[in-house]
């Protein structure tokens, strides 16, 4: 079988990633190499994750995530990434597995090569090669950074997104049943005229807003009067404001607002800043949109709960017809309990060494990541 169809990053980001998976062979080349000890976090069938891999996927996040976020949210977020490290990198592991046995690597690889070149703008394999060796990679490293960057997401979709369907009966059933979540709130838009009781005093503020008053029943036009008097920034606009929908305005104000036909004119109501005086420009009344109009938003919506719930049941699959196990001392966060698909029992093994530990005051880095 040929590869899926796939987007690939484009080379700045793939340079990045192809540091970060560099580090832990460069730290083990040179005469020292023999004595370092690595140790394994967890196996996927025959492959292994180590510690230096988990902690350089924390480092990504880490940096990912600083330049978005700061202070107790970049906190927050941290730590929920990383209660879900390990997790994701033994499933990244079993997808590219899974890939394996259904793809033809090969091919895969020259696809995403040959849209690579594309996009960089690289005429020849001898360019890449080149091109490649000035930013201090292999054509082999490439091979194995790009295909990490791309398969477990492409493997997803082959397996899971692509077979899920939703029907138009399922959407309009699902919009018979569900019509208050597609409910359109009554909406208004006023025009204003605001007369405030700061500096001149209340009294003298009622009696400017009962002369405005005088002057709407002489037919004088409203806009007009909001720009000459009114002491809102709407004043400019005519006194044009909103819409409003329910529970937006102060309790008085939205109970004319809503409760005048459109047209009408509020006598002066009092606040506690001054008086307010209202005119009902437009409303539009509560109601439920056609089904055509919503109809798009309900298939995405039905079709992101079908994806995630085979998503769930295709990766348990994964878990359960592989061979994972996790290494004691990293089976924390989401594999506390042995994660979703599993119980703990099942991948952590008892009292088997996985690889060689550090020092004790070492600790493993918690386990959670954004995928790369």
């Amino acid at each position: 079988m040929t590869s899926p169809a796939h987007r690939i990053r484009p080379f700045q980001a793939v340079a990045a990633l192809l540091a970060a998976a560099l580090l832990p062979a460069l730290a083990g080349s040179g005469p020292a190499r023999a004595e370092i000890l690595e140790e394994i976090a967890a196996r996927v069938n025959d492959a292994i994750i180590t510690r230096s891999e988990l902690q350089i996927r924390r480092d990504q996040v880490a940096r990912q995530l600083s330049e978005r976020f700061q202070g107790e949210e970049l906190e927050t977020r941290l730590n929920a990434a990383q209660d879900a490290l390990l997790f994701d990198m033994i499933n990244e592991e079993l997808l590219l597995q899974q890939a394996k046995l259904m793809f033809d690597m090969d091919k895969y690889f020259d696809n995403l090569k040959r849209e690579f070149k594309r996009s960089n703008e690289i005429a020849t394999d001898t360019e890449l090669v080149e091109y490649l060796r000035k930013e201090g990679f292999t054509m082999d490293e490439f091979r194995r950074l790009l295909l990490r960057s791309n398969v477990p997401a492409d493997t997803i979709q082959y397996e899971v997104a692509r077979k899920i369907s939703v029907s138009p009966a399922e959407v309009e059933a699902y919009y018979q049943a569900h019509p208050e979540e597609y409910r359109k709130a009554s909406r208004v838009t006023l025009r204003e005229i605001v007369i405030l009781a700061d500096p001149r005093g209340a009294e003298a503020a009622r009696d400017l807003a009962s002369r405005v008053e005088e002057r709407l029943a002489a037919g004088e036009d409203f806009a007009d009067l909001a720009r000459e008097l009114s002491e809102s920034p709407s004043r400019e606009r005519g006194g044009l404001t909103g819409p409003f929908t329910p529970g937006e305005l102060a309790p008085l104000l939205e109970e004319r607002a809503f409760g005048l036909p459109v047209g009408a004119v509020t006598e002066p109501l009092a606040t506690s800043y001054g008086f307010h005086i209202l005119k009902v420009e437009s409303r539009t009344e509560a109601s439920v949109p056609p089904l055509a109009e919503v109809s798009e938003s309900i298939e995405q919506k039905l079709r992101q709960e079908k994806y995630s719930g085979e998503l769930d049941a295709y990766l348990k699959k994964l878990w359960q017809t592989n061979r994972v196990a996790v290494n004691p001392r990293y089976a924390v966060g989401k594999l506390a309990d042995g994660g979703p698909y599993v119980g703990r029992d099942a991948i952590v093994p008892a009292g088997k060494s996985m690889g060689a530990t550090p020092p004790p005051a070492a600790d493993p880095p918690a386990g959670g990541a954004e995928g790369e």
